[in-house]
C-alpha cells in the first residue's frame, strides 16, 4: 500500500513494527477497528522528525486476526489507510505497509520472525538491508531484522518477549521514548552505514524518497 517508487540506485530504508511502535497494544487483543488504534504517545511528531532523514518508512507486521477470522482484510486496510492519513496530517509519509495475515501455526514463510517480508520490501523498493534498520518492541522483530541482515532498533517502554527473558535487549539500541527515536535512529543508521561522526542528519537528507502514491496493499 502508498508507493510504486521504486530507487535506481539501492539505498537503506527504515523499517518498523505496528503494534508496539505506532498504535498501543492492546492487552491480550487485536485492533480489531479504528476506534480501538491509539497512536504510541509522541510517535507521529517522532516519525515526522524521522522522515526528514528522505529513506523510505515501511511497516512490517504480524496480524494473524486476519487468519483467525476475527479481522475482514477489508477492515484492516481501512484501519492501514486511516492511521496513514492521521500521519499525513502530522506531515510524515509511510512509503508501504506489509502484513503477515496468517495464523502462527500456519508455519508460514511471512511471519515474524521470519525474514520474508522484509526481503519482498527490499526487493519491492531497491532497499540494502544490510544498511537499514528495523524498529520493533518485541524480539520477535530483532529476530527477523537479524535474519534478513538488517540491524534492529527498539522502542518503547515496553519491550515484549515471546520467551519472557529479556536477555536479547542486550547492547541492541533502544530509544525508551519517543522523543529519543530521531537521534537513535540516525545513530544507528550511522552504524549501519560506516558513517563517520561529522556526517550530519543534513547529509543524509539527500539521500532519494520514494514516490508516495495510493495504491497496493501487499497481504500475505
Amino acid at each position: 500500500m502508498f508507493s510504486n517508487g521504486r530507487r535506481r540506485v539501492t539505498g537503506p530504508a527504515i523499517f518498523m513494527d505496528r503494534d508496539g511502535v505506532i498504535n498501543r497494544r492492546r492487552a491480550d487483543d487485536y485492533v480489531l477497528e479504528w476506534s480501538q488504534f491509539a497512536f504510541m504517545p509522541g510517535i507521529r511528531e517522532a516519525l515526522r522528525d524521522v522522515s526528514m532523514l528522505r529513506l523510505p518508512m515501511i511497516v512490517i507486521s504480524n496480524q494473524s486476526a486476519v487468519g483467525r477470522g476475527l479481522l475482514k482484510p477489508s477492515v484492516l486496510q481501512q484501519i492501514t489507510s486511516q492511521f496513514h492519513r492521521a500521519l499525513l496530517e502530522q506531515g510524515s509519509s509511510l512509503t508501504a505497509v506489509y502484513y503477515c495475515t496468517h495464523r502462527p501455526d500456519d508455519n508460514c514463510s511471512c511471519r515474524k520472525p521470519k525474514p520474508a517480508l522484509l526481503n519482498k520490501a527490499a526487493a519491492d523498493f531497491n532497499i540494502d538491508l544490510s544498511r537499514s534498520i528495523f524498529i520493533g518492541d518485541a524480539d520477535t522483530d530483532v529476530q527477523a531484522a537479524q535474519a534478513a541482515g538488517c540491524h534492529p532498533v527498539l522502542f518503547g517502554p515496553g519491550l515484549s518477549s515471546s520467551s519472557g527473558s529479556l536477555d536479547w535487549v542486550a547492547d541492541l539500541p533502544v530509544a525508551r521514548t519517543a522523543k529519543e527515536l530521531f537521534q537513535v535512529a540516525v545513530d544507528s543508521l550511522r552504524a549501519a552505514n560506516r558513517l563517520s561522526e561529522a556526517v550530519t542528519p543534513l547529509r543524509i537528507q539527500g539521500m532519494p524518497q520514494a514516490l508516495i502514491k495510493p495504491l497496493r496493499h501487499p497481504m500475505s
